[in-house]
């Protein structure tokens, strides 16, 4: 009991908790999870000699199919199931995600309950039993439903570590300002957020959509990109200090279909996994997708005014800025405003001199990197 009001203050006490109850109830794994219902997706997955293939397995492929969940999810708070009172031999030995994925990994035998359901989360404990092993008994039962009302506690007081919170990882706020086109993904492509810039991009071209609350990609770089993010989640699974691997940027380079008719055109995805803190190697709340767009039609223009602003650049000055991000050379910008080529170059001189640069290719990055560049 005090391990687990231990855990409620210090998340990677939780380890320690589910360490001490699979070996005082003899179980061969210990599991809880939770399902964001907002994007209908299993957002936490924690518990005691969890298999890591295994797990994954569940997350990304097997949970969508397990019987006992299902079941679990009509029943009322703190209603066990015992899969051996429901599914006879029979039904499991021609099940799927018992021939395919329980049995392999070891285990048979599961007795589950849903601790809390609010509006947004799901959150559901099991035990399971190795195969060969017996189901839990009577002892074992009334020991864990003495535990139960303080495990449903622990988890109410923690609700908001359960479900997907883009708030947790990335401010909502942020990401809303950036300019640059960004999606909050899960690992399977639900949705999480999608910001204006986003919501724009994906107003103005047919190479990217959102289908039913899910990323949808033209064929092959779908498939490609779904197999990167579950190898990514792979990798960080389990891993107290991140790969540098999972953390750096993916990118892809996704073309139209080249046909009649078709018009040329090519969309830029740089894509990296969002971790949560790891908590003593211990699974916990999974990583989202970070997805950001370029789109060379409809790329936000270099902001010359916060230039002027910054730097105090007279009217004409911030004019001859404005000219070289749109890339015209010095004879091009005197021809533009109709001046003389040594006025612009004057301009210029003074323009590198009040913002520390010393050629056009500098100027152009520091315009670049402007903070109007990034916000709205």
């Amino acid at each position: 009991m005090h391990l687990l009001y231990d855990a409620v203050v210090e998340p990677a006490g939780w380890s320690a908790f589910f360490d001490s109850l699979g070996t005082a109830i003899d179980a061969g794994t210990v599991h809880m999870l939770a399902i964001d219902k907002t994007y209908d997706s299993l957002s936490y997955s924690d518990g005691f000699n969890l298999p890591a293939e295994g797990e994954l397995a569940y997350i990304q492929r097997y949970g969508s199919i397990d019987p006992r969940m299902a079941l679990m999810r009509t029943r009322r708070p703190a209603e066990w199931i015992h899969c051996h009172e429901v599914f006879d031999e029979a039904f499991v030995a021609r099940d799927p995600f018992y021939q395919e994925f329980l049995i392999p990994v070891g285990r048979r035998f599961v007795s589950g309950c849903k601790l809390v359901e609010t509006d947004t989360v799901c959150v559901i404990f099991s035990v399971l039993r190795n195969v060969g092993d017996q189901p839990l008994g009577a002892s074992e039962i009334a020991f864990l439903d003495r535990l139960l009302p303080h495990l449903t506690r622990a988890v109410r007081m923690r609700i908001q570590h359960y479900t997907f919170s883009t708030k947790a990882l990335v401010g909502h706020a942020l990401v809303n300002k950036l300019r640059q086109p960004v999606l909050l993904l899960t690992t399977e492509s639900h949705v999480v957020l999608a910001n204006e810039a986003a919501t724009r991009l994906l107003a103005s071209t047919a190479l990217v959509r959102i289908v039913e609350g899910r990323l949808d990609l033209p064929v092959g770089y779908q498939a490609r990109f779904r197999d990167e993010c579950a190898r990514l989640e792979g990798l960080a699974r389990g891993e107290i200090e991140v790969p540098d691997e999972v953390t750096g940027y993916r990118s892809m380079a996704i073309a139209s279909p080249r046909g009649a008719g078709q018009t040329d055109e090519t969309l830029y995805a740089f894509f990296t996994l969002l971790v949560p803190p790891k908590v003593g190697g211990a699974f916990g709340l999974r990583p989202l997708v970070l997805l950001l767009f370029y789109h060379p039609e409809s790329a936000p223009p270099v902001d010359s005014d916060l230039l002027g602003a910054a730097f105090n650049l007279t009217p004409a000055e911030s004019r001859v800025s404005r000219s070289i991000a749109q890339g015209l050379s010095p004879k091009e910008i005197a021809a533009q405003h109709g001046i003389q080529y040594e006025t612009v170059r004057k301009h210029l001189q003074s323009i590198y001199r009040k913002t520390a640069t010393n050629r056009q290719s500098e100027l152009m990055k520091l315009m670049l990197h402007l903070p109007i560049n990034a916000f709205e």
